[in-house]
């Protein structure tokens, strides 16, 4: 599990980085990067009651906090990032859920090697 330190919280917070952070997107998600001044890593997942139910939805937030879990040493401090899945997201499997996400982070920018 994603430690309470790395996790986004706050509504305040989330529309802070979507009024702020410019979105890159695939057909499964969808990744709002924001640059801080603090030190720390804060990463937010939002899912639409489109996906489906409740536990549809907390199955693939738990798959996305644990590649981001997976991963968190790639993104560098002093970022708030905000996952937000799609639709068809509830198509693929993990793998290429993972490949999705580390598409995406690299594409906007918020991934070193």
């Amino acid at each position: 599990m994603l430690q309470k330190k790395y996790r986004l919280r706050k509504n305040a917070d989330f529309r802070k980085v979507y009024r702020t952070a410019k979105s890159v997107a695939s057909k499964y998600l969808v990744v709002y990067p924001r640059a801080t001044k603090t030190e720390e890593i804060r990463i937010g997942f939002s899912i639409s009651k489109k996906v489906g139910k409740a536990n549809v939805r907390n199955y693939y937030k738990r798959m996305l906090r644990e590649i981001v879990r997976k991963n968190l040493h790639h993104i560098p401090k002093g970022y708030d990032v905000i996952i937000l899945a799609r639709v068809p997201v509830t198509n693929i499997g993990y793998q290429e859920l993972e490949k999705n996400v580390k598409y995406l982070l690299r594409k906007s920018g918020v991934w070193v090697e």
